[in-house]
């Protein structure tokens, strides 16, 4: 059986992503996240999230879910997914989805309410590495539908902090508050929203798994 929990994210994310408390320009300041590197936090967490809501590495967002999970009516179910970071430590994400969904029709709609958590999850950046902590953690929201098979584009939004350190020296914290926007047709995530105090509006490809 293929599965596809089409949300992403995978899922964003990802998640991510936040209004630091700190000085927009963050430049020269070691408690703040530059632009980039604010930008940067905040397409890893949608990838993240992509990939942890679709179940499977990369994503598979513009398939519609098939079997029991997209059965006639209404399905209530509780996850807990966790996925290890790319330079160590984690990230899990907890909470309820919801299918709806005609299978003579292949029409239906998933929608996750859930809470991401960031356990010492670190990312390589400039020579060493950024490490970020739930503060406690962020609460996130999906949603996509799907009309006789075709995706419709998917949305989620991501609301909380966390805390980070750089291995080069610095450290401080984060509010959340952006928004994903995963379009299946174009096959791109689009992240916008305040991350650190940084003005987070970017778009990339998004590479799906298989």
């Amino acid at each position: 059986m293929q599965r596809s929990l089409l949300i992403p994210m995978t899922l964003a994310a990802l998640v991510g992503l936040a209004a630091c408390d700190q000085s927009s320009t963050g430049s020269s300041n070691p408690s703040t996240l530059t632009p980039a590197e604010a930008r940067e936090v905040a397409a890893d967490f949608g990838d993240q999230d992509g990939a942890m809501l679709d179940g499977v590495p990369g994503g598979s967002f513009d398939r519609a879910p098939a079997g029991p999970m997209f059965a006639t009516g209404t399905v209530t179910t509780t996850f807990t997914r966790t996925r290890t970071c790319p330079a160590g430590g984690s990230v899990k994400l907890e909470g309820t989805m919801v299918h709806t969904g005609d299978p003579a029709t292949r029409t239906g709609s998933i929608s996750f309410n859930a809470t991401r958590t960031e356990a010492a999850c670190a990312f390589t950046r400039n020579g060493g590495t950024l490490t970020i902590t739930g503060n406690p953690n962020t609460v996130f929201t999906a949603n996509q539908a799907w009309t006789n098979g075709t995706p419709g584009v998917r949305t989620a939004t991501k609301k909380g902090s966390f805390t980070w350190a750089k291995s080069t020296g610095g450290s401080g914290s984060c509010t959340v508050d952006v928004t994903h926007t995963w379009d299946p047709a174009a096959k791109t995530l689009k992240v916008s929203g305040a991350l650190c105090n940084q003005t987070i509006d970017i778009t990339r490809t998004w590479t799906q798994g298989a």
